[in-house]
């Protein structure tokens, strides 16, 4: 596969390494009859909502029937308000997309339940979950740290090490 060079926000991991991490779950986990991968390359606008509701129209022209809006949808810093990718699909008329919009609550891990989840599915206390965003992966990788196994499979960890690794022997060097 060929990827184009695309600009991401610093500490954002590239379209070649998260393709790997894919593959790698669909590989070993995916019911292979059930999954369609596919990428269109293009930039990040860091938008927000905006860019929430054209990923949408994008994904509904090449045939996807639903898509999951988490948390900050393309978002950057504290911009946008951590759930205003989701709002914007309210105000906009209810048959303007053919897609459906699945918004997706806080997730993490819960010990008890031993299964992700989110404040909507899991009634247990705070201290019974872990929280990991995006950013605090992008730095426990960067730092060296270890990840908590619940957050992903050890074969997509493995590819994500060895990333950081790579970009911190290139930062050294």
């Amino acid at each position: 596969m060929v990827f184009l060079s695309i600009k991401l926000k610093k500490g954002d991991i590239p379209a070649d390494v998260r393709v790997k991490c894919v593959d790698i779950l669909v590989e070993n986990y995916f019911p292979k009859e059930r999954v369609v991968v596919g990428v269109y390359p293009m930039e990040m606008r860091y938008a927000g909502p905006r860019e929430a509701l054209l990923h949408a129209l994008i994904r509904q022209n090449y045939g996807a029937t639903h898509m999951i809006i988490g948390r900050d949808h393309a978002g950057v810093g504290n911009y946008y308000g951590p759930f205003d990718a989701q709002k914007i699909f309210y105000e906009i008329p209810k048959d303007a997309l053919k897609i459906e919009i699945l918004p997706m609550d806080l997730t993490f891990y819960c010990y008890k339940c031993k299964s992700m989840a989110s404040m909507k599915t899991c009634p247990h206390s705070e201290e019974d979950r872990l929280f990991l965003s995006g950013t605090s992966l992008r730095k426990l990788l960067m730092e060296g740290k270890p990840v908590p196994e619940e957050f992903s499979r050890p074969e997509v960890l493995n590819i994500l090490n060895d990333y950081y690794k790579k970009l911190k022997n290139q930062n050294f060097n």
